[in-house]
């Protein structure tokens, strides 16, 4: 502390020395009688001299007392921040450049600049930061409009599958910790009572009933638009009560699905040609490491993105490389494999969308012609769903 006090304040290295022996000695005890702070004291020369420092603002005090003592005092060296300060000033780019690196350092330290994401299995990191981007949190965010908790809060809303999830900020870091758990499942008023109907004719394989009154049981045929849960509960009193009902009801139903393919197809060829675009994004500011613009015409584009990293930890800044691939049109006739592998891929897209994650088709029958042209496959599918819908109870 003493020497930062020291070098706030500026201070002075100086000789003293006197024609007679004792002279110096004389000097040094009437600068301490008076007051002053001497420190690094070294004889020099025959013993008739000593060499010290002093305050800067005191140095110009000595020259009383070594008149008095008939000693000369020699300047050596000056050192301190007065003296620094004093040179700096004299160029006025230097104090230019400082200032300008305070405003820039304070510009960088008020924003985040590291985003990671960690915890995730099924949830991609990259739909994770995009939904973060959307929400305010990307690089280059300023930290102060960034709410940890209104951002974690708006993340569980629009993945349902995350059990729990925490934003943790240090400094111009931000870490997105978060747990996959089951899917929470919609939260239904109670002001708003419902049954559950047939969404298709089927026969019941299970039903579960979780709020209401179950009026079919496993192995039943129903119809498309039968009530299956009703919505009107009876109490242990003998009232009822309208819920909204919630239940599961799993049924074998027979579903048909068709898809047409032109045998006459244009495929897209590559050319060979390819076109490379590289760029540096560096604290929020992308610059490009090429003059090759975007190419015009039928072009696929393969984008890389590589993190710079520095000792293990990750830095702001990334190298994006893409790669342009041209292609060309190019006529061509389908063989009757080739169009029903097509055809196929529809059905199987078409099953998926109707039936769900917990759909499967049980069997299927498949009828396939060529007619005007195109291959017509029509699938009679026999298939485990569930069906149920809700619906509103109306109350006059």
């Amino acid at each position: 502390m003493v020497r930062i006090t020291r070098w706030l304040t500026g201070w002075v290295a100086f000789t003293v020395s006197g024609r007679q022996k004792g002279q110096a000695e004389r000097f040094l005890s009437l600068c301490t009688h008076n007051g002053k702070v001497l420190w690094e004291m070294q004889p020099i020369g025959d013993e008739k001299g000593f060499q010290c420092k002093i305050r800067a603002s005191e140095y110009k005090e000595l020259v009383p007392d070594a008149r008095k003592c008939r000693v000369k005092v020699r300047l050596q060296k000056k050192g301190g921040f007065p003296f620094c300060w004093r040179k700096a000033s004299r160029r006025k780019g230097i104090l230019v450049g400082c200032a300008l690196f305070l405003l820039l350092l304070w510009i960088l330290s008020s924003r985040y600049w590291l985003i990671t994401v960690s915890g995730n299995s099924q949830l991609a990191a990259s739909t994770l930061l995009q939904a973060a981007q959307e929400e305010g949190l990307f690089q280059g965010a300023t930290r102060r409009e960034v709410d940890p908790q209104m951002l974690a809060s708006a993340l569980m809303k629009r993945f349902p599958e995350i059990g729990w999830i925490s934003i943790n900020t240090r400094g111009c870091s931000a870490e997105i910790c978060l747990e996959e758990g089951i899917p929470t499942p919609e939260e239904q008023t109670q002001e708003t009572p419902a049954n559950i109907l047939a969404a298709v004719d089927g026969v019941i394989l299970s039903i579960d009933t979780f709020d209401g009154t179950a009026m079919v049981k496993a192995g039943e045929a129903v119809t498309q638009g039968q009530l299956l849960i009703s919505g009107i509960k009876e109490n242990q009193l003998g009232g009822t009560s309208a819920v909204y009902a919630r239940g599961k009801i799993v049924a074998k139903t027979r579903r048909s699905f068709s898809a047409q393919v032109p045998m006459e197809q244009v495929k897209a060829v590559k050319t060979g040609q390819t076109v490379c675009r590289r760029s540096l994004t560096f604290f929020g500011i992308t610059l490009p490491l090429n003059l090759h613009r975007e190419p015009e015409g039928l072009w696929q584009r393969e984008r890389e993105k590589t993190t710079l990293t520095l000792l293990g930890t990750e830095l702001p800044a990334f190298v994006t490389q893409e790669t342009w691939f041209e292609y060309r049109e190019t006529p061509c006739t389908l063989t009757r494999k080739e169009a029903e592998e097509l055809a196929w891929d529809m059905i199987e897209l078409q099953q998926r969308e109707l039936l769900g994650a917990e759909g499967r088709v049980l069997s299927e029958e498949a009828n396939v012609k060529i007619q005007s042209g195109k291959l017509c496959l029509t699938v009679n599918s026999q298939c485990q769903e569930e069906i149920g819908v809700t619906q509103q109870i109306l109350f006059e």
